[in-house]
């Protein structure tokens, strides 16, 4: 009985020693190897293995090669002769994670009792609480520098839209993007060659990093084929877009929405490709004329001579003002479920009389009075070029159904 009792108390304080065992290291390998070596003299044993309940090692200390395999806890295993060769201690503990291990303890000399039962399980609760915490650390590491990583291609993604405002003789250009998320699908880009304004809006189907990734390709693509093919006009331009993106999409599972056009100030004239894109409006004072898409959207079929954009051709003078959104503005939900609407953005327009420098932020307070503390649940972006000069012309749009035959990206 006395014996019992110290070996009983001599568990008791080998177990506070135990819990005494900490680590500088938050790698759980190591972690744990020091709690296992600690516990190695604790224990008596000639070793300790220490592995994931899927049969990983972690950490091992003694030497349990030669030793017989793992028996029913506190077993005595004997040689041919009878003798006593060895027993074993085969512990598996969990968490409420759901994290699990397994503990083998070895010893030759004498068998595992009840009191080396218990402080065997501490162990490897207090092995497995070192180990869930690196895993935990680890987890936590993995997710700040991928925090980080997306963080800098959001941030590269916004930078990819112009930062600078394009000067036009006789127009005035106004531009923006608020992505639904840290970065987005919306774009729009611009430049101006020979004096001609050149520009591109769009959508990238998709949310969030990856449309916001296929973007910045976009507005790449875009800024080429103004420089390589714009004198050739917008559906040019929408082909040679095309070409480049086409595949790179198509691959990925993405589309994308396009407007391509140009401003030229002598002609006062404004041509349009229109690859799925919408709303586009041409206004005049108090009507407004909706550019329909003759193309599909790039990335859903390839641009062939039988499926070649064509261009619309829109004539106009002072109170002229092409109006480029994307979905984000006229689906925007308000608390009941009420979409903003594509008669509600026209309505908008025509009742104001101020610039797009403007009426651009106001078009973006009606937005948010709209919505009345709903979740933005798209990209919202806007484009308005406002046309200035001494007469004033009714829109004219030449060709059926308001295309212009005879050029097309193909020509």
């Amino acid at each position: 009985m006395t014996n019992a009792l110290i070996e009983a108390n001599d568990q008791l304080l080998a177990l506070y020693a135990l819990t005494e065992v900490t680590s500088d290291s938050l790698d759980g390998t190591s972690s744990v190897q020091e709690i296992l070596s600690r516990a190695q003299t604790l224990l008596d044993a000639d070793a300790l293995v220490f592995e994931t309940d899927t049969g990983e090692t972690i950490a091992t200390v003694g030497r349990p090669t030669g030793i017989n395999p793992p028996a029913p806890t506190g077993a005595v295993l004997t040689n041919s002769a009878g003798a006593r060769a060895s027993t074993t201690a085969d512990i598996t503990v969990s968490n409420a994670s759901g994290l699990a291990a397994r503990l083998l303890a070895y010893r030759r000399h004498r068998p595992f009792g009840t009191p080396d039962q218990k402080l065997a399980t501490a162990v490897a609760n207090l092995a497995l609480g070192a180990w869930h915490t690196s895993q935990m650390h680890r987890d936590a590491l993995s997710q700040a520098i991928m925090a980080r990583d997306h963080d800098t291609a959001s941030e590269l993604a916004v930078r990819a839209l112009p930062q600078w405002q394009p000067q036009i003789n006789g127009a005035e250009l106004y531009a923006r993007s608020d992505p639904a998320r840290a970065a987005g699908g919306d774009l729009f880009t611009y430049s101006v060659v020979d004096d001609v304004l050149h520009f591109v809006v769009g959508d990238v189907s998709g949310k969030g990093l990856p449309a916001a990734m296929m973007m910045t390709n976009v507005i790449s693509a875009s800024l080429a084929a103004f420089q390589s093919d714009g004198h050739r006009g917008p559906a040019a331009v929408l082909s040679r877009i095309d070409a480049w993106m086409y595949d790179y999409l198509s691959q990925a599972g993405l589309f994308v929405t396009l407007v391509v056009g140009s401003y030229d100030p002598q002609e006062k004239t404004v041509l349009l490709s229109n690859a799925g894109h919408s709303p586009v409006l041409w206004i005049d004072g108090a009507k407004a004329a909706v550019v329909e898409a003759a193309t599909p959207p790039v990335g859903v079929l390839p641009l062939t001579d039988a499926t070649a954009p064509t261009e619309v051709v829109l004539s106009g003078g002072p109170g002229n003002r092409l109006v480029v959104s994307s979905d984000g503005f006229t689906e925007q939900l308000d608390r009941r479920g009420n979409m903003f609407g594509e008669e509600r953005l026209v309505n908008e327009i025509i009742n104001s009389s101020d610039p797009g420098s403007t009426l651009g932020p106001q078009l973006y307070t009606a937005l948010v009075t709209h919505a009345d503390g709903a979740e933005q649940s798209d990209d919202r972006t806007l484009v308005i070029l406002d046309i200035h000069g001494p007469d004033s012309h009714s829109p004219d749009i030449h060709g059926p159904d308001g295309r212009r035959e005879g050029r097309t990206g193909n020509d």
